[in-house]
């Protein structure tokens, strides 16, 4: 297989040092080693994290500890945001300019394995100490046995909801479908009496990228219909074309079409907006993974204590993702061992708890699941949700998908559409069985 339409143009890295020391305590990685020497060693990471708050403020604190306890190793950070990420790295790989270290998922890492963009981290890494994880994870984050990033964090597509007031309503967590639209509709209402509503049952993420598209596929999921999947042949086939997909797509647009539990703006409205919304009491509940949870008490710390989480309501079944975030490792790295050093400095368990409980998404490590903060109503739907994850369909175009949902809900909440769910679906079906006619050649 191919990956098609990847340009070679070369690029200047912009690396921004974060090089401030610190006096922040954390174990030890399990390789000293690294850095101890009289070499000097600069690690370039490109990093998802580095443009969200408060995440990237934590990693900066956690390469400054490390730095600190390694002064030979200094540490280079280069933001991409995920909406950007797949096109940045398919462009690097292609101009042969790859970073020692740089984000990936188990939607993409498929497409970077084939540029020979990856080292194997099972070897990096060892199985001992891969053996402190999830299996399932590592299983999520391997292609052939051959581990293609280290799974930092998950984050699961989950409800996030104002548990004080759901409570103050009298409602319990949405199980279905039904539920959450009577919710939404009792949260919707005018709340300062000048007759208009200006509280809103549901920020939905109506943007046309990888942000929105994420959480549209397990509402699809949950109705009963994939995006692709193999058949009984183990050929691809897609769903989108069938009649669940459709009622999943009308109901979804629906919650702002025609029962305005949706904000105004919902296809301008991104993660960002939509954060927002929760935190200054705007809407009341979103769909997201336990990132958000940081997001939204850093903008606003009463938030805090207010936020409960809940599986992503049924139509057939709950339905989530994985949603695995880690790190790769160059193959034209010239700094693998410092590199995989690092990692493990990263994901040990203090600086694990430490991440998590700043910023939301869980850790990937068995033995934390008991830590007392993973039960706690903000993120005990998470957990629960983990449950209910599917595995990321293998076909080496899987990112396009995104684009192809986000495109069918998006023209449907357009103010003007006169396109219906079926046309969307149809059209959608066909971008997505074009796809599958090119993989393998």
């Amino acid at each position: 297989m191919k990956l098609k339409g990847i340009t070679t143009a070369t690029l200047t890295l912009a690396l921004t040092a974060s090089m401030i020391g610190c006096s922040s305590k954390a174990e030890n990685s399990e390789s000293g080693a690294a850095g101890t020497g009289s070499k000097q060693t600069t690690l370039t990471i490109m990093s998802a994290v580095q443009t969200e708050k408060p995440g990237g403020d934590i990693e900066k604190q956690i390469a400054e500890a490390y730095m600190k306890e390694h002064p030979n190793v200094k540490i280079e950070f280069m933001g991409v945001s995920m909406n950007d990420m797949y096109k940045k790295i398919s462009v690097l790989a292609a101009a042969n300019q790859m970073p020692d270290v740089f984000t990936n998922t188990p939607e993409f890492m498929y497409n970077v394995y084939q540029m020979n963009a990856t080292e194997d981290l099972s070897k990096l890494l060892g199985v001992d100490y891969l053996k402190e994880f999830y299996p399932n994870v590592i299983e999520e984050s391997s292609i052939d046995g051959k581990l293609q990033f280290i799974p930092w964090t998950s984050t699961p597509q989950a409800l996030i909801y104002r548990g004080d007031l759901f409570e103050k309503e009298g409602l319990k967590a949405p199980e279905t479908w039904d539920d959450f639209l009577a919710a939404a509709q009792k949260l919707t209402k005018d709340t300062n009496g000048d007759g208009k509503p200006d509280q809103w049952g549901f920020a939905m993420i109506g943007t046309r990228n990888t942000s929105g598209g994420t959480r549209f596929l397990p509402v699809l999921r949950s109705f009963g219909a994939e995006e692709v999947r193999k058949d009984a042949n183990g050929k691809w086939v897609t769903d989108l074309d069938t009649a669940k997909a459709k009622d999943a797509l009308q109901f979804y647009t629906d919650l702002n079409n025609k029962y305005g539990v949706v904000p105004p703006g919902v296809t301008e409205t991104g993660f960002p907006e939509a954060a927002s919304m929760l935190a200054s009491g705007k809407a009341a509940m979103l769909i997201s993974g336990p990132n958000a949870l940081g997001t939204i008490i850093s903008q606003n710390p009463d938030m805090k204590g207010k936020l409960y989480s809940a599986p992503i309501p049924m139509k057939e079944k709950h339905s989530a993702t994985f949603g695995l975030l880690g790190y790769s490792i160059s193959a034209t790295s010239k700094n693998k061992e410092v590199a995989a050093d690092y990692l493990k400095y990263l994901l040990n368990n203090e600086n694990a708890l430490k991440f998590t409980e700043a910023t939301g998404p869980l850790p990937t490590k068995a033995q934390l699941a008991s830590s007392p903060s993973l039960s706690a109503p903000d993120k005990a739907g998470f957990v629960k949700a983990l449950q209910y994850a599917y595995h990321a369909p293998t076909i080496s175009t899987y990112s396009q998908f995104y684009d192809i949902v986000a495109e069918s809900y998006q023209v449907l909440l357009a103010s003007n559409s006169k396109v219906t769910a079926d046309e969307a679906m149809k059209k959608a079906a066909a971008r997505a069985n074009e796809l599958i006619a090119k993989e393998g050649k």
